[in-house]
């Protein structure tokens, strides 16, 4: 019995013989066919057919399964094509924790912490001003961009001067100290009657406005007949409008400018103080004096020997001083604006000849704050 191995060769010779049309060994008129390895009829002259390959009956042309070749007879992987088979695909997904002090999925930072002051915040977000959270270098962040509240863009407080306005907290906000532009350096609005003169709106403002003394009539359009400047010092209100005559002694808004009088006799029952002789008392007096300022004080000073030059004299009445015949003092009166409340003596020149040896304040010698 011959058996014929299935190989690309044998596979050509049968697709020959089909092609060929019937074949010796066939009976297409009696339907016999030969089949199994090794079989045959008296009438097919010898030919074998091979087991597990289909002859044709007809003129049919066949075509028959490919054959995959390897070089290891033992083994023949078929695909076959008619295989719908769907096989699953598992997906593991990293799982993130926020707070857990490691860097996982779509997270920026993560320090293991709940705290949102530092560089991350408890959402494992780098901080920006913006996220509604106070981070490092803002004072504020209320989550928007709005410049007109409380907080401003920048993740900063807003205040007055900002050049942003405050709804409901400011009228202006011009981002200047200037006093008279239309808005005023505490954020409101220049008018008359706050005692700013608003320039080119106004021609006078002193607060009142009620045509009494400072110069200006309702409406702040014109002065009233009785104000500083006008060359004439109103006793109740000035003390001096124009020059003072007096050296050293100038005039500012119509009142004493002593800033730069040298000295003040302090000896004695001649103290402008309390206390008889020159002590912290007078020194702080003198200050009050230098600055224009009642609540001024000293924080240091030294008494030393008077100098010829001018300054304060002698405030005792009772005490008499002669200079060429006759007393050089030129009494000021009580000025409270400085808080003085005894009668202020000065002379122009002398001091030192007319009061002796005494000892007195000098003005180089005491520091002032206020």
């Amino acid at each position: 019995m011959i058996v014929v191995k299935p190989t690309r060769t044998l596979g050509l010779l049968l697709v020959l013989t089909a092609c060929a049309g019937q074949q010796p060994g066939s009976d297409s008129d009696n339907g016999t066919s030969t089949t199994g390895v090794g079989s045959s009829s008296e009438d097919d002259g010898g030919v074998q057919t091979v087991t597990g390959w289909a002859t044709s009956t007809s003129n049919e042309v066949t075509t028959l399964p490919a054959v995959s070749e390897s070089t290891d007879d033992s083994s023949t992987e078929t695909t076959d094509p008619d295989d719908t088979t769907t096989w699953a695909t598992t997906t593991t997904e990293v799982t993130k924790q926020c707070g857990n002090g490691i860097v996982e999925g779509d997270e920026l930072c993560d320090d293991g912490n709940q705290d949102n002051t530092d560089l991350c915040t408890v959402d494992c977000k780098t901080p920006t001003c913006g996220d509604g959270l106070p981070g490092p270098g803002e004072v504020c962040d209320d989550g928007n961009a709005d410049d007109d509240d409380a907080c401003l863009s920048n993740c900063q407080t807003a205040f007055c001067g900002d050049g942003e306005l405050w709804t409901g907290m400011e009228q202006c906000d011009d981002g200047n100290d200037i006093d008279t532009d239309a808005c005023l350096p505490n954020c409101k609005e220049a008018k008359c009657g706050d005692g700013k003169l608003w320039a080119g709106h106004e021609v006078c403002d002193d607060g009142f406005n009620t045509n009494d003394y400072n110069g200006c009539k309702q409406g702040c359009a014109s002065k009233s007949d009785m104000y500083c400047g006008n060359l004439k010092v109103e006793a109740t209100y000035e003390h001096c409008d124009g020059s003072t005559g007096m050296v050293n002694v100038g005039c500012d808004d119509c009142l004493f400018d002593f800033s730069q009088v040298t000295q003040m006799s302090c000896v004695g029952s001649c103290t402008l103080g309390a206390v008889s002789g020159c002590g912290q008392d007078d020194a702080d007096l003198f200050c009050k004096l230098l600055k224009g300022n009642a609540s001024a004080k000293a924080t240091s000073f030294k008494v030393a020997p008077p100098t010829d030059l001018g300054g304060f004299s002698c405030s005792d009445p009772d005490v008499v001083i002669q200079l060429n015949g006759g007393d050089p003092r030129k009494w000021l009166g009580q000025l409270p604006q400085f808080g003085i409340s005894k009668n202020l003596a000065w002379q122009p020149s002398k001091l030192k000849t007319s009061h002796g040896s005494s000892n007195v304040l000098q003005a180089k010698d005491i520091v002032c704050n206020g």
